[in-house]
């Protein structure tokens, strides 16, 4: 008796690292050519998440809101989704709206 084990379909992989590069890496540069905006967006965005790990937030927090038409808008946010802030009452305010948050 011939001890053959069972042949087993194997997919060809061409340059998995690159694809995994290409996927999951990114590059600022690249992306974007706006910069010095996007490193604002970035601050922002981290002031964001700032907020929401906090201890003290519980289902909802206030927060003065600075619009970059100028105005200057205290609200009461309970959630945030891709790109925007959800208030107590139902509004959604886009991230692009918003100069500054405190």
């Amino acid at each position: 008796m011939k001890d053959k084990m069972p042949n087993i379909y194997k997919n060809k992989i061409n340059n998995l690292k690159t694809n995994i590069q290409k996927e999951y890496y990114y590059h600022f540069d690249e992306k974007n050519d706006n910069n010095d905006k996007n490193i604002e967006n970035k601050d922002l965005l981290s002031k964001i998440n700032d907020i929401f790990k906090n201890p003290s937030f519980i289902y909802k927090t206030d927060i003065n809101i600075m619009y970059k038409n100028g105005d200057n808008i205290k609200k009461t946010i309970i959630m945030f989704k891709d790109d925007y802030l959800l208030t107590l009452d139902g509004e959604k305010i886009y991230i692009s709206d918003i100069a500054d948050i405190k």
